[in-house]
């Protein structure tokens, strides 16, 4: 993958700017950290699991509510899913709509016929939260998809999960950038710049070919022992 030194010079030679100090280095990897940031955008809305991360806590009892901060998820983008470990089971907890907040309380069914807990979680703001209350403190899997990491020194790469010819993105961009500034023609490098959209929002489809998505059923995972084997 390619350094912020060697994606700053192909903008350069791009924008015809190699030793026009009119744009200082700092500028330029700016334009180049808002164009990987935008790449990033684009994978990420594909939703083909090009960035996925995850983070482990335990609940609390008698705890509903966990600020992202509080459980160590300091740079969440978007949220793909929450486990829940019990015992040697683990299951996916669904989501809940702010409209059901009161649907689940105490006093109600806590436990599911298979015995496990029948938890909820909804993101609001910057917490995690769960119905009914939890009194246990079983482990909570999160799985998320992170924000965009800057490029800061010279020698930082480009994440290894961007394909090499689709920095091709950035470069462009941050050379557009550069001729604005400038108050030239960028005609050409816009025309350039949407056949490599085109081309990255075509091929970032289908990453795993091989195993197309069907339908999925909503109770698959919720259920403890309810799976596609028994």
């Amino acid at each position: 993958m390619s350094t912020l030194l060697e994606l700053r010079t192909r903008a350069r030679r791009l924008a015809d700017a190699v030793g026009n100090e009119f744009f200082s280095d700092a500028e330029i990897n700016d334009y180049i950290n808002t164009g990987l940031g935008e790449l990033h955008d684009i994978l990420v809305l594909k939703f083909e699991d090009y960035y996925v991360s995850s983070i482990s806590f335990s609940l609390a009892g008698d705890t509903s509510s966990y600020s992202l901060e509080s459980i160590g998820l300091n740079n969440l983008y978007k949220l793909m899913g929450v486990d829940l470990k019990q015992g040697a089971e683990t299951v996916r907890v669904p989501r809940y709509s702010f409209q059901e907040r009161n649907t689940f309380k105490s006093s109600q069914a806590l436990y599911s016929d298979r015995g496990h807990t029948n938890h909820r979680y909804s993101l609001t703001g910057n917490n995690l939260n769960f119905i009914p209350t939890p009194t246990s403190t079983d482990e909570v899997t999160v799985w998320y998809i992170p924000t965009y990491v800057k490029l800061v020194n010279d020698s930082d790469s480009v994440d290894d999960r961007i394909a090499s010819n689709w920095e091709d993105y950035a470069v462009c961009s941050a050379a557009i950038k550069m001729r604005q500034k400038e108050e030239t023609s960028t005609k050409p490098l816009e025309l350039e710049h949407d056949k490599i959209t085109a081309r990255i929002e075509n091929a970032a489809r289908n990453r795993d070919a091989g195993e197309p998505f069907g339908i999925t059923d909503e109770d698959m995972g919720v259920l403890a022992g309810y799976g596609p084997f028994g």
